[in-house]
């Protein structure tokens, strides 16, 4: 009886065994399976139409750019920055000033695209905020540097002469970071109240020159 006791509690524990070994398999199984979809998932990237994709070694500090396609990289190692080199346009408000000391304030719309070729090196220069550290401040600068070139009243009716030179400057200054710079436009040009109060007053005057000559004009045609 004991003898017989002693042969069931053998064969329950080889059971246990294989029980537990079956187990083992079927975690370290599931294990490898993730680890395997975590690496196959890192291995490669995608870059879509009009983007351009950019690789960072973080071991070798190394960069690379990627246009359309599917692509290969090394996993926990090379991270994938992402740009968009189609067109795109910026609103900026800029404030300057006149030849003559006035305040100017000038609304500036701008189109431009990144040059794909040198998107990694922008990266490694820039960053990716490159519209907050380059383009707004290269703006600025340009109005700043193109309305000082004029008195008020000459921004005023050479309006297309402003918008050329802080194009140009503008074009040089955004170069340098490979930013393309596309079109410029001047949605408003606008100046103190103050200063507006001036101009508008002056305007009178003027009409007021005007109506007393024309007055003046009549009276000596009536005396024929």
């Amino acid at each position: 009886m004991m003898a017989g006791n002693g042969k069931e509690n053998l064969i329950n524990q080889l059971k246990g065994v294989k029980e537990s070994g079956g187990l083992l398999k079927y975690v370290s199984f599931i294990a490898i399976a993730i680890f395997a979809l975590l690496i196959g998932c890192g291995t490669f990237f995608t870059v879509g139409a009009g983007v351009v994709g950019v690789t960072f070694n973080t071991i070798t500090g190394s960069t690379a750019a990627f246009s359309q396609g599917t692509y290969f990289k090394i996993p926990l190692v090379e991270s994938v920055i992402k740009f968009d080199v189609k067109t795109q346009r910026e609103d900026i408000k800029a404030d300057s000033a006149s030849k003559d000391l006035q305040k100017v304030h000038v609304h500036v719309v701008i189109n431009y695209h990144l040059d794909y070729k040198k998107v990694n090196d922008l990266y490694v220069k820039v960053g990716r905020d490159f519209v907050e550290k380059i383009i707004h401040p290269a703006v600025n600068e340009s109005v700043k540097a193109s309305t000082a070139q004029f008195p008020v009243e000459e921004i005023i009716v050479k309006r297309e002469s402003v918008k050329e030179m802080i194009e140009n400057v503008l074009k040089e200054r955004l170069a340098k970071y490979h930013i393309i710079l596309e079109s410029i436009n001047l949605v408003n040009i606008s100046f103190d109240e103050e200063f507006n109060k001036v101009v508008e007053q002056k305007q009178i005057e003027e009409q007021k020159i005007k109506t007393a000559e024309y007055r003046k004009k009549q009276a000596e045609q009536n005396k024929l």
